[in-house]
């Protein structure tokens, strides 16, 4: 029998298991959104790993090197991630193995050596140094076998469906993307899809695209911190664009596919929720009404009959998701394009030589921001 003291240190390793393997099952076996509650990879990623990255490059905005290895943090922190369920196991059976230290031969002398028991139990390794010599410490010791066999083995499978996910994403993002010759403006999407023959093809390949990534990144909040692999493709900032050019239809009152536009701007919607919550953002925290002035000009260049009703209509479709969208990208540091600063004049020219933003005014989609600029000015 263990005395007191060490039946609570045995607890508490029980208790850093299973919160492990809770994470895990929430995390890899049934993947789907939950609030966060008492899970261990939304903090680990967010706050031991992203908030200091984040902050650093605020701090030195300027520095190429940070900027360029962006990319590589949602790998490493995945990696990081399967190490701290590793470490966590360990460290739990570790804190059970010294509660049982009376029972191992020969007898622990301090937690260090239950510690490299424990890891030599969990990662199967077995020098036969030390031995359990009773029925519970050999059924600790088989369980931590067990546990490090089963983990090992389904992370292989996370592994793979990240990346499976994060390639249909980059592949649609860059489809959608070329369809509007890389402007990422939701009213130059618009404006090709009036003009193309087969405009219903377009929505419905953002529509499938916006409920993959959706369904995709609510069970595995990990590829929402996966950068696009191009800067003229951003994931996010084509998101908010689809989204703007349903709105566009819908304020424009266009029966042409509108119940696909509905379809885009709902799930969207709906889905830019999902993440902020998930990433405990506060998108009301700033003022973030939008004056609808600023998108009259977008509309008289599309050809509102009442352009400044349409922009009205369509500022108060916006602000059920650009809170959302502006707070995903500043906490994830993604520059938005503003979408006012569209030229008007060229939206009417049929070169296609103008649908990219003007070098002097845009931000390269993908690319660093640091969201100094106060909200509701210009950037909308």
């Amino acid at each position: 029998m263990l005395r007191p003291d060490d039946f609570a240190i045995a607890l508490c390793g029980l208790v850093l298991i299973v919160l492990v393997f809770s994470d895990v099952f929430q995390s890899i076996i049934v993947p789907h959104y939950t609030p966060k509650g008492t899970r261990l990879s939304p903090r680990f990623i967010s706050k031991m790993l992203w908030q200091p990255i984040r902050a650093l490059v605020k701090a030195r905005p300027d520095s190429v090197l940070i900027q360029s290895n962006l990319t590589m943090f949602a790998p490493a922190a995945m990696m990081a991630l399967i190490c701290c369920w590793l470490g966590l196991m360990t460290f739990g059976y570790g804190l059970i193995l010294w509660a049982e230290r009376s029972q191992i031969r020969p007898p622990l002398d301090n937690f260090e050596e239950a510690l490299y028991f424990a890891a030599t139990s969990v990662f199967t390794i077995g020098y036969g140094d030390m031995i359990a010599s009773t029925g519970l410490a050999r059924f600790t010791v088989i369980c931590g076998a067990v546990s490090g066999i089963v983990l090992l083995a389904i992370t292989v499978s996370f592994l793979f469906a990240i990346q499976s996910h994060f390639h249909v994403r980059e592949v649609n993002s860059q489809i959608i993307s070329s369809r509007h010759e890389h402007s990422a403006n939701g009213a130059v999407l618009y404006h090709n899809l009036r003009r193309e023959n087969n405009a219903s093809g377009t929505l419905e390949l953002c529509e499938r695209w916006l409920t993959e990534v959706y369904q995709s990144h609510s069970a595995y909040p990990l590829l929402l911190y996966f950068r696009s692999r191009s800067t003229k493709a951003s994931w996010l900032v084509q998101l908010g664009a689809v989204l703007d050019a349903a709105a566009i239809g819908l304020a424009l009152d266009s029966q042409n596919n509108r119940v696909l536009k509905r379809s885009i701007y709902d799930n969207g919607s709906r889905a830019l929720a999902v993440f902020s919550n998930y990433l405990n953002l506060d998108p009301r925290q700033q003022d973030d009404v939008q004056d609808s002035r600023v998108f009259e000009q977008v509309f008289h260049a599309l050809g509102a009959p009442n352009y400044m009703q349409a922009a009205r209509r369509f500022t108060e479709l916006r602000q059920h998701y650009y809170p959302e969208l502006y707070a995903l990208a500043n906490f994830l540091l993604i520059s938005l394009p503003p979408l006012s600063m569209i030229d008007a004049d060229q939206l009417h020219d049929d070169t296609g030589a103008h649908r990219s933003m003007p070098r002097d005014k845009a931000h390269v989609p993908g690319s660093t921001a640091l969201f100094d600029w106060p909200p509701g000015q210009n950037l909308r």
